[in-house]
C-alpha cells in the first residue's frame, strides 16, 4: 500500500511539475507546454479557443479543440508558436476537459491605450466606444474602427461569428471581447492588435433606446421616398435631412402607425423633392430623454431618365435560351460601342479605367481627344501599377490623375465612365460599367461584358465616386485632397428605382462590397449562375454552399484552380456535382467576368444580376478601388444567363434550366419543361392557343377549343424557350413561359 501511495504521489508531482501557468508558457516558443485555463469563447470565432488562467491569457489552435465551449475548465497540450504575432498553441496534442459551464474571469476593464501583449488572449473591456462608421450591418471577415476617449482601436469579425447580419450599434456602448493581434511585422508587439466581440451581448448599451434594424429605403419616386427602421422600445419617428449645399437641416417627425405590442417600426417619407436629388438624411428615435440616432446616410430620387440598359458580350451566346431579347455577342466591337457613346457626349465626360492601351483597337483616347475638341469637358483617373500607355495618347489638356501606388497595396481596378451627369436634359446621361479594360485581349479574347445605363441619379452617383478620388469638384484633380482605398468613405446612394426597376450601386472598399455579394446570393430562391474570375473569399463559398443545401441550382464556372484559394475550391467541390463547378479550361483567353445571376429562370422571385469591376476576393474589398451593380430585372437576368449557359457548357458544364412550374388557381399547364405534348387546364373556357419562338414569331396554332381543358403538340419544335398564348372566352389572354427540352 505504500508503494502504491508513492506511486500515485509520484505521478501527482510530476504532472504538477509539467503544468506552468499562463503568463510563464508564453514565454517559451517553440516548447511544448501544458496549461490550465478557462475557456472564453466557442464556435463564434472559428477553430480557434482563448482560455486564461489567473495570470494571462493564451490561444489554442485546430481541431482538436474544436468541441471545446465557453466555460469549460480545461488543461492543453501543445507547441506554442507565433502565428502572425499571435501566441497559440498548435498544434495542440492533449485536451482534457474537467467541467463545464464554469464562471467566465471578469473582462478587465481597459482604456484603448492599453491594448497590447500584456491583454493578449484576455477578456477586455472598452467603456465608452463608438463606431468610427457605423449603420449598416456587421460582415464577415472584416476589421470595423471605433474610437473610445479620443483613442482609436479596431475590432475584428470573422465569417463564423454570429454577429454577421447584425445591426452595427449606432450609439455609445460598452464593449467586451478578446483581445488578439493579426500583424505580418516580425515580432511585432506595439501594433496589429484587434479586438473579437464574441456576439451581440459583447455590446453593451449605455442608452435607454437602441436601433435593432439598418434604415432601409422604399417606394423611392420621383419626388419623395420613405425610411424605415426599428428600435428595442416605442420611441418617435423623426428625420432631419438636407440636400447638397445645404447648410441647415430640415426636420419631419411621422405619425405613421407601424408599433405593435412587440415590433417597433418606424416609417418617415421626405417629399417635395425634385428628379435625380441627392439627399443626405439621418432618422432618429427619442424615447425618455434618450435620442438613438442612425449615421446619415445618403439616397436618391428617381430621375426623369428612360433607364435604358443595355447589355454587350464579347463571347458566345445561346440565343435558343432567350425569353424575350436576345443576348448580343459584338466580338471586338466592345470599345467601338463605348466610342460611340463618347462621340454623343455633349459636356462632360469623367473617365476612369485601371488600364488603357490603343495598340490594335479603335483608339478610345483619340475619340476623348475629339469629345475635348468639340468643347466636352473631360477627367480621367487611371491606375499607376499599370502601363495606361493610352493615357500618354490624351490632349495634354485633359487632366490625368494616376493613382499612386502605397505601401500596403491596392489598384484603382474600376472600369467606368460617366456621360453627361449634370445635363439639364434627363435623356443625356449614361453611365458605362462592367469587367473590361481596353486592351487588345481584354476586347479580342478574354471574357468581359459591357453595361450601359442611362439615368441621370446614377450618373451622379458615379460622379461622387469619382470627385472622392478626384480631390475636387472642379476640372482639375486635388492630389492632396484624393481619396483611394481605404481612405475612401461610404458617400453615395445605394438603392435606386431606375426605370420601375430596382438598382443596387456599391464602392469599394468604403461599402463592404463582399457583404453584399453574399446578401444577393442569400437571396436566391431557384438557381445561381456564378461566372467569376476567382474566388478567394471563403466566407462567399459558405454562402454559395448554404444556397445548395436550402434547395438552389448552383452553376459556377471560374478561371484555372489556381486562382481560386484551395480552401474555396474544397468548400465548392463538396458542396456541388460533377459537372456544375467547372474551369474556363477549354475555351481562349482568360475568363475575366465577375458576375452572378439570380433566380434567372424563375421571374416569381427576384431575377438579379451582379455586376462590375469587383473580384470576389479580399484585396477587392479591402484595398482597391471597385465598382459593382446589382440589377433586379428578370430581362436583363435573362441576357446574362444567355452567355453564362454558353460559356458554362463550353467547359463542359451540366446546364441546369428549368420553367417556372405554372400552377394557378384557374389555369394549369403541365409539364414544363416538355418534351412531347402540352396539357392545358383552366376554371375558364379556353378558345385559342398560340406558341411563339425567342424572335416573337408565331410558329404553331390552336383554334376554336371551346373547353376548359387541351392540349398542344410540340414534339416538332427544336429545343429552347418559347412562350405559349392562352386565349380565354372572354376576351382576355396570357402568356406563360415553356421550355422545350
Amino acid at each position: 500500500m505504500k508503494a502504491l501511495f508513492t506511486f500515485f504521489a509520484l505521478l501527482i508531482a510530476l504532472s504538477v511539475f509539467a503544468q506552468q501557468n499562463i503568463s510563464d508558457a508564453r514565454s517559451l516558443v517553440g516548447q511544448v507546454v501544458t496549461v490550465s485555463g478557462i475557456v472564453t469563447n466557442g464556435n463564434e470565432l472559428g477553430s480557434i479557443r482563448y482560455f486564461q488562467d489567473g495570470t494571462a491569457g493564451l490561444a489554442a489552435y485546430g481541431s482538436s479543440v474544436g468541441n471545446v465551449n465557453r466555460g469549460d475548465s480545461v488543461t492543453i497540450t501543445g507547441t506554442l508558436k507565433n502565428y502572425n504575432n499571435l501566441l497559440e498553441l498548435d498544434p495542440v496534442t492533449s485536451v482534457v476537459v474537467h467541467s463545464s459551464d464554469n464562471e467566465l474571469p471578469a473582462a478587465e476593464v481597459i482604456s484603448v491605450d492599453q491594448i497590447g501583449e500584456s491583454f493578449e488572449g484576455q477578456l477586455i473591456q472598452i467603456n465608452k466606444a463608438v463606431f468610427t462608421s457605423s449603420g449598416g450591418t456587421f460582415a464577415g471577415n472584416t476589421n470595423y474602427p471605433f474610437n473610445a476617449d479620443g483613442k482609436s482601436g479596431v475590432l475584428r469579425i470573422s465569417s463564423s461569428s454570429p454577429i454577421v447580419g447584425q445591426v452595427i450599434p449606432t450609439d455609445t456602448f460598452n464593449l467586451v471581447a478578446i483581445c488578439s493581434q493579426y500583424s505580418t511585422l516580425s515580432n511585432n508587439v506595439q501594433t496589429g492588435y484587434q479586438l473579437l466581440p464574441r456576439d451581440m451581448d459583447d455590446f453593451i448599451s449605455t442608452v435607454s433606446v437602441t436601433f435593432t434594424s439598418p434604415v432601409s429605403v422604399q417606394d423611392i419616386s420621383k419626388n419623395e421616398f420613405g425610411l424605415s427602421w426599428e428600435t428595442d422600445m416605442d420611441a418617435s419617428s423623426e428625420v432631419r435631412y438636407k440636400l447638397p449645399g445645404q447648410s441647415d437641416w430640415n426636420y419631419i417627425k411621422s405619425e405613421i402607425a407601424l408599433t405593435s405590442e412587440t415590433d417597433f417600426l418606424h416609417l418617415a417619407y421626405i417629399s417635395g423633392l425634385e428628379p435625380a436629388s441627392i439627399v443626405y438624411a439621418q432618422p432618429f428615435s427619442v424615447f425618455e430623454g434618450d435620442t438613438a440616432f442612425a449615421p446619415v446616410g445618403i439616397y436618391a430620387t428617381q430621375s426623369n431618365s428612360s433607364g435604358e440598359i443595355k447589355v454587350y458580350f464579347n463571347t458566345e451566346v445561346d440565343q435558343t435560351l432567350s425569353t424575350g431579347s436576345l443576348a448580343e455577342n459584338i466580338g471586338s466591337a466592345l470599345e467601338d460601342t463605348l466610342i460611340n457613346y463618347i462621340n454623343r457626349a455633349q459636356e462632360t465626360i469623367d473617365f476612369c479605367i485601371y488600364n488603357i492601351n490603343n495598340s490594335g483597337l479603335s483608339n478610345v483616347s483619340a475619340a476623348l481627344n475629339s469629345a475635348k475638341t468639340r468643347g466636352v469637358t473631360i477627367r480621367f483617373i487611371t491606375c499607376g501599377s499599370t502601363a495606361h500607355l493610352g493615357t500618354y495618347e490624351l490632349d495634354s489638356e485633359i487632366p490625368v490623375l494616376v493613382r499612386p501606388e502605397i505601401q500596403d497595396g491596392g489598384i484603382m481596378h474600376n472600369k467606368f465612365a460617366i456621360f453627361d451627369a449634370s445635363s439639364e436634359n434627363a435623356e443625356k446621361p449614361w453611365v458605362w460599367t462592367g469587367s473590361t479594360n481596353l486592351t487588345y485581349d481584354q476586347i479580342n479574347s478574354d471574357a468581359n461584358n459591357m453595361v450601359f445605363i442611362q439615368d441621370q441619379t446614377l450618373a451622379k452617383t458615379y460622379q461622387i465616386e469619382f470627385e472622392e478620388m478626384w480631390g475636387s469638384a472642379t476640372n482639375q484633380p486635388v492630389s492632396s485632397n484624393a481619396k483611394f482605398g481605404a481612405d475612401k468613405t461610404d458617400n453615395t446612394p445605394h438603392i435606386f428605382n431606375i426605370g420601375g426597376n430596382t438598382v443596387e450601386c456599391y464602392f469599394s472598399p468604403s461599402d463592404n462590397t463582399n457583404q453584399k455579394i453574399i446578401d444577393a446570393i442569400n437571396t436566391s430562391d431557384n438557381d445561381l449562375e456564378i461566372e467569376t474570375m476567382l474566388i478567394t473569399r471563403t466566407d462567399i463559398a459558405n454562402a454559395i454552399r448554404d444556397a445548395k443545401q436550402r434547395g438552389v441550382e448552383v452553376q459556377i464556372i471560374t478561371n484555372y484552380v489556381n486562382d481560386n484559394t484551395t480552401t474555396v475550391n474544397d468548400i465548392l467541390n463538396q458542396t456541388l456535382a460533377e459537372g456544375k463547378f467547372v474551369f474556363d479550361d477549354n475555351v481562349a483567353g482568360i475568363l475575366h467576368n465577375k458576375l452572378a445571376i439570380i433566380d434567372a429562370n424563375f421571374a416569381a422571385s427576384d431575377p438579379q444580376v451582379i455586376t462590375g469591376s469587383h473580384n470576389w476576393s479580399n484585396s477587392a474589398n479591402d484595398k482597391n478601388d471597385e465598382n459593382i451593380l446589382i440589377i433586379h430585372n428578370a430581362e436583363i437576368a435573362n441576357l446574362y444567363f444567355q452567355q453564362f449557359a454558353e460559356r458554362f457548357t463550353q467547359n463542359q458544364g451540366n446546364l441546369y434550366v428549368e420553367a417556372e412550374t405554372i400552377d394557378l388557381a384557374d389555369l394549369k399547364i403541365y409539364p414544363n419543361p416538355v418534351t412531347d405534348r402540352i396539357l392545358i387546364s383552366s376554371s375558364e373556357i379556353i378558345t385559342a392557343i398560340q406558341v411563339y419562338n425567342f424572335s416573337g414569331i408565331e410558329i404553331s396554332e390552336k383554334q376554336q377549343i371551346g373547353s376548359k381543358q387541351t392540349e398542344i403538340g410540340v414534339q416538332n419544335l427544336s429545343s429552347g424557350i418559347y412562350l405559349l398564348k392562352v386565349n380565354f372566352k372572354d376576351g382576355s389572354q396570357n402568356s406563360y413561359k415553356i421550355i422545350k427540352q
